[in-house]
């Protein structure tokens, strides 16, 4: 979604529909398509990482992600959900899946978003690198962002992912990507900040901005919801720790300057920090745009508002593959009704940054912030 306001012309026209958002969140039209929607593709992982459990759920029981959507029915669907500008690929592990590759070329070929943002472990070395190569063929001019997960510095990151030697895959698919040489290709780097990490956070700051100096590093407060299967662990700790760490983070980002989307993400993010930040100490309510601007489709089909509310507006295979059916849908309608009558404080940062986005007060600051990185 905010790669489409990289250009004059897409800003001009996200713009136009902001007040149109607004309006179908207050009055409930017009319906209008997603701005911004991720896909959980699978539910396989092959991490057992202590932050999450969609790993573990499945390497004890692998039939979890029997059934998942197909290439064909992909297909069908892509080109029911408009046209999003931010599109984001997850699991699970995307590339355990042989049909990864297809899929998001699909979907570059048949929607053209701005952005497509992928997650990964970076555990499939040489597979990542040839699924991104062929990405990168079929890409038109989106801009691909490739975002490695990276918790600690050697066997800190191996222990906490449940996975020996990923650290050294991580920097091997870090370095390949690089190798591309393709403007259109961000290379990410993204990080999970918890009790298991938050005393040795300096060292992997320092790591990440000097050794791999990515062009994008966002971070993380670990957090707990239905779709990682970790509901009622402790994964923060001490809460005075993560607010330094949180703070030594977005000290040591301001120091680099940054270029077309990493720059614009990173005027959100800070935004995003600030009031993760707050939200530490107490609640920060907010109007979410959660199945208004914001959806996910599931592995099997359902689709959520977001993740951090895991409420279902439907499943596509019920509507043929028709998005824009279940999206009008009475269920859909229900659904949003309950995200307006029901306060939110949730820290998923995607929906957080439609919040800030649609939030008219926030635009100042978040043009404040852009233009600041800009000069550092």
């Amino acid at each position: 979604m905010y790669g489409a306001i990289a250009t004059a012309g897409s800003a001009l026209r996200l713009a136009a529909k902001l007040p149109l958002y607004r309006t179908f969140r207050r009055a409930g039209f017009p319906v209008l398509s997603p701005l911004a929607m991720s896909f959980v593709i699978t539910d396989r992982c092959n991490s057992r990482c202590l932050t999450c459990n969609i790993g573990a759920r499945y390497l004890d029981d692998p039939s979890v992600a029997d059934g998942e959507l197909s290439l064909d029915e992909y297909r069908r669907l892509f080109p029911r959900i408009g046209r999003p500008g931010w599109v984001t690929f997850s699991g699970g592990e995307p590339l355990l899946r042989p049909d990864f590759a297809a899929i998001v070329s699909e979907l570059a070929r048949v929607v053209r978003p701005q952005v497509i943002n992928i997650p990964t472990n970076a555990t499939l070395v040489e597979r990542t690198l040839a699924a991104v190569a062929r990405i990168l063929d079929g890409l038109g001019r989106s801009q691909l962002v490739v975002n490695l997960s990276l918790d600690g510095v050697g066997a800190v990151h191996d222990r906490l992912r449940g996975f020996p030697g990923n650290f050294e895959r991580v920097v091997a698919v870090f370095r390949g990507l690089r190798a591309l040489g393709d403007p259109r290709l961000v290379v990410g780097v993204n990080s999970v900040l918890s009790r298991f990490n938050v005393q040795v956070s300096d060292a992997l700051f320092d790591y990440v901005m000097d050794e791999l100096a990515p062009d994008s590093y966002v971070l993380e407060v670990a957090q707990t919801r239905a779709e990682y299967h970790n509901l009622g662990q402790d994964l923060r700790g001490e809460r005075e720790q993560l607010v330094r760490a949180l703070d030594g983070f977005v000290r040591r980002t301001r120091r680099v300057s940054r270029h077309g989307v990493p720059r614009l993400v990173q005027a959100f993010r800070e935004d995003y920090y600030a009031a993760a930040r707050r939200g530490l100490r107490s609640p920060v309510t907010h109007r979410c745009y959660a199945g208004f601007a914001t959806c996910t489709v599931l592995a099997h089909g359902e689709v959520w508002s977001n993740t951090a509310r895991a409420e279902s507006m439907g499943n596509v295979r019920d509507f043929e593959l028709d998005f824009a059916a279940l999206w009008r849908s009475p269920a859909a309608r229900a659904v949003r009704e309950r995200v307006v009558a029901a306060p939110c404080d949730c820290e998923l940062s995607n929906a957080s940054y439609s919040n800030r986005l649609m939030d008219f007060g926030s635009l100042p600051r978040l043009l404040w912030r852009y233009l600041r990185a800009r000069q550092v």
